[in-house]
């Protein structure tokens, strides 16, 4: 499976993208940035190596998918169909 920095490498995600997650249940939006190394920094300045990881630290630390939870905040593709796409 491609990696976010693969994604990058690819060129279908680009270092400085951001990345929303809206979670319509808990009425919380989360915001975060794509970096050159393939890792994501979500709001709140903490560098992730991965978007499930990203996700988790902003979820409590409960599992989640966020390769399917992040989206390009521009586009409102989510990062799984990227994966799909390459």
């Amino acid at each position: 499976m491609a990696s976010t920095k693969d994604l990058i490498k690819s060129g279908l995600l680009q270092p400085g993208q951001e990345l929303i997650w809206n979670r319509r249940v808990a009425k919380q939006v989360h915001l975060a940035t794509v970096n050159q190394d393939g890792s994501i920094t979500t709001s709140d300045g903490v560098k992730h190596k991965t978007p499930s990881g990203a996700a988790k630290h902003l979820n409590g630390n409960k599992p989640v998918d966020g390769w399917l939870a992040w989206k390009i905040k521009s586009t409102g593709a989510s990062l799984a169909s990227l994966r799909e796409a390459k």
